[in-house]
């Protein structure tokens, strides 16, 4: 069995923006969205899924408390990808980052897609 098929709610290489030419573009291409903690951009892709790419600095704190925020802000992705679909979404965190709980999260990813 693979493991996609395993985990149907699993977060897999296809469902992440990877590649630096493509994070360039959602970000300069995309719609912008600014949120006191997070910076969302958002870009109509030409798969049919969406896909996720997140960049959380040094800045927002150390190892644990940045693989956090990334664990929470791809759970809160996941539980939007109904909305997303086809769409490239790049999310810069701020410092205050740390801070959010999923929903807050879920409200933003909602916000940002809802208009899409």
């Amino acid at each position: 069995m693979h493991s996609a098929q395993a985990h149907p709610h699993r977060f897999t290489r296809e469902d992440r923006l990877r590649q630096k030419a493509l994070i360039q573009r959602t970000i300069k291409q995309g719609r912008k969205k600014v949120f006191p903690e997070l910076v969302m951009y958002t870009l109509p892709n030409t798969v049919s899924h969406p896909r996720l790419g997140l960049a959380v600095s040094r800045k927002v704190g150390n190892a644990v408390i940045r693989n956090r925020v990334k664990r929470r802000l791809r759970e809160a992705f996941r539980l939007q990808q109904t909305r997303s679909a086809g769409q490239d979404v790049m999310v810069v965190a701020r410092n205050g980052a740390k801070q959010l709980s999923m929903r807050v999260m879920g409200g933003y990813f909602r916000q940002l897609l809802g208009k899409a």
